[in-house]
């Protein structure tokens, strides 16, 4: 370290309160003493080291263990509270779920059933029908390259959009 370059704060507060040590350390050291504004810094941040080692810390109240392990067990007692909300949730719904069943269920029940079976029986074929078709169409190639399509010309559409002024954007 030369005449021409100063120590930066972190420099002199690491050298004030000691840690600052080794080759670095010598180095800053010897700096601050040919050197009259880095002296300057490292007198004040050596005086505020020691002001600040001569501070004591606060008592603390004789009641604050109680008070954070109160505030603890608050804290415990909402979340405790919370799970068995959530939990008591679940099979209410359930339940609220299971009566809209039974309730659509009960006015024609054999009627309704078999509508039911019927209408799952025809969607597994159609999707055992339409699915080969789509391998052998390779629509699912096709949809994906169309997705890509659009987005592509999506952000073209916007990138020349910003390029224009708002005039020209208004009278489009």
């Amino acid at each position: 370290m030369n005449a021409a370059f100063h120590l930066d704060d972190h420099e002199l507060q690491s050298l004030a309160d000691g840690t600052l040590r080794g080759p670095e350390g010598l180095a800053a050291r010897g700096h601050s003493d040919a050197c009259a504004e880095c002296a300057a810094g490292l007198s004040a941040y050596a005086s505020l080291t020691s002001q600040l080692s001569a501070l004591e810390d606060p008592a603390l109240p004789d009641d604050f263990t109680s008070a954070v392990l109160r505030a603890v067990d608050a804290r415990e007692l909402l979340l405790a509270q919370r799970r068995h909300t959530w939990l008591a949730a679940i099979p209410a719904a359930a339940l609220a779920l299971f009566a809209v069943v039974g309730w659509s269920l009960s006015a024609a029940s054999a009627y309704r059933v078999d509508q039911l079976v019927s209408a799952f029986a025809l969607g597994r074929h159609l999707v055992a029908a339409l699915g080969s078709v789509l391998d052998a169409a390779r629509l699912p190639l096709g949809l994906g390259a169309l997705a890509f399509t659009v987005a592509i010309f999506t952000l073209l559409t916007r990138t020349i959009r910003a390029g224009q002024s708002p005039d020209s954007i208004a009278q489009s």
